[in-house]
């Protein structure tokens, strides 16, 4: 699973088996076929090199997993922490000088353009700092290997059976399949991206002629045919009132030319997602359950919590939200210090108004904000300050984060529905899968 210690550079998770795309007919409705000729440059690579690309980043995600497990041995090993190994390996890594520093400059200056060095240096320090970082966890690496007697007898990368033998570390013998158990979220979700990046092109290149044929039809242009169903149907000019009116049309577009898809529907990996106890909109009974693990300070969660409730709204009682927390305190600087806020409103009751008022002000979440919201919406601010900075919130927040690292989660927004995750962010994937869940 991902974690939050170092990793090795560059290893992004890859899935345990390749995709089927053998057909070259990827989808048909009234009057068209659509091929890979029509997907994009970018869609077509992925549709065409999907088995080299899953092969090689099986082998990235085996050799992360083995470097983890190598990493534990040895920490166990010195009576210490995989994360302090790690962050000593780290440390020894030698600071970057004024002549590579000056090297990187004049490299790219093509593509600096006209800043100064001065301007840009922190980003290349920034760089050199973390080339000379996977330098030093890679020298770990072989290190490891060499001490605790690493042998790889298969090619992991490759699809083989899981009783194979892919490796050994001392008499421990590792199997395929215990590679593939110990990894399956990842797996799975690197080949349900790739489906969902050649689906989601394919779809736009569909809706794309469907388009076309559609203003045709009424004997006009593509652009008076999107003012007639989206543009001039807005009221309150909303990102979610847009994206729905736009989700709407396309589904009358797929429904009226009948298409039919041909790409095989992957299985759905089904988790077992806790609700824990948190905030939650919905019966407890409800027959579909989502779960999302949000940062108060993502962007992209802002975006799409109003989606999200508004297409769970539309099952009434058959579905219900829960929200948990999973600040990226990496990228964030305030994203602790709102979900320890959210704990705090919860407390009196005033989650849900809290989080929709810090969405809408992500630049000002300081503590002196953060409590003027509360007293915004009446709360006790004395015992606001006081929950936000109790160890029941640190607790809690740790505890959503240590759950959302067991499913796989690695940013935000994660949303779960059932048990299965929603690949991409889009209303109209959402509404299918809550759709699904009730069937």
């Amino acid at each position: 699973m991902v974690s939050r210690i170092f990793l090795l550079p560059a290893l992004i998770i890859c899935a345990a088996a390749s995709l089927s795309f053998s057909q070259s007919v990827l989808a048909s409705a009234n009057g068209f076929t659509f091929t890979t000729n029509d997907l994009s440059p970018e869609g077509r690579r992925i549709f065409e090199q999907q088995h080299k690309l899953i092969t090689e980043h099986r082998r990235a995600v085996f050799d992360q997993w083995i470097f983890a497990e190598l990493v534990a041995m040895e920490a166990k090993a010195r009576n210490t922490a995989p994360e302090k190994l790690q962050s000593e390996a780290i440390a020894q890594a030698a600071k970057p000088t004024e002549v590579q520093i000056k090297a990187v400059y004049d490299g790219n200056r093509q593509g600096i353009g006209n800043r100064t060095l001065e301007e840009v240096r922190p980003q290349i320090v920034q760089y050199l700092s973390r080339e000379a970082a996977e330098k030093q966890l890679n020298s770990l690496f072989d290190s490891l290997k060499a001490k605790h007697k690493f042998t790889p007898i298969k090619d992991a990368g490759l699809p083989l059976k899981a009783a194979e033998l892919a490796a050994t570390i001392g008499s421990r013998q590792i199997t395929v399949g215990d590679f593939e158990w110990a990894n399956r979220i990842e797996l799975y979700n690197y080949r349900a991206g790739l489906y969902e990046d050649v689906r989601a092109d394919l779809e736009s290149a569909i809706h794309s002629k469907l388009l076309e044929a559609e203003a045709k039809k009424r004997g006009t242009d593509a652009g008076s045919v999107i003012a007639a169903e989206i543009t001039n149907k807005l009221k309150d000019y909303s990102d979610h009132e847009r994206i729905s009116l736009e989700d709407a049309f396309q589904e009358k577009l797929l429904r009226d030319y009948a298409v039919k898809f041909a790409l095989p529907v992957l299985d759905p990996q089904v988790l077992d997602i806790s609700a824990d106890d948190d905030p939650s909109v919905g019966p407890l009974i409800a027959k579909v359950t989502v779960v999302a693990f949000v940062d108060f300070q993502c962007s992209a969660c802002a975006a799409f919590s109003p989606l999200l409730k508004n297409v769970i709204a539309e099952f009434g009682s058959n579905a219900r939200l829960v929200v948990r927390d999973y600040p990226l305190t990496e990228i964030h600087d305030r994203a602790m210090a709102a979900a320890r806020a959210g704990f705090a409103a919860r407390k009196q009751g005033k989650f849900f108004e809290l989080g929709e008022m810090m969405y809408r002000n992500q630049d000002a979440l300081d503590d002196g904000s953060l409590a003027r919201y509360a007293a915004s919406l009446g709360m006790n601010v004395e015992q606001f300050r006081t929950d936000m900075a109790s160890q029941a919130a640190g607790a809690e927040i740790n505890k959503d984060v240590a759950d959302g690292n067991s499913y796989g989660v690695s940013g935000t927004p994660a949303v779960f529905v059932n048990g299965i995750r929603l690949q991409r962010l889009s209303t109209r994937r959402l509404r299918n899968l809550i759709q699904n869940a009730l069937k």
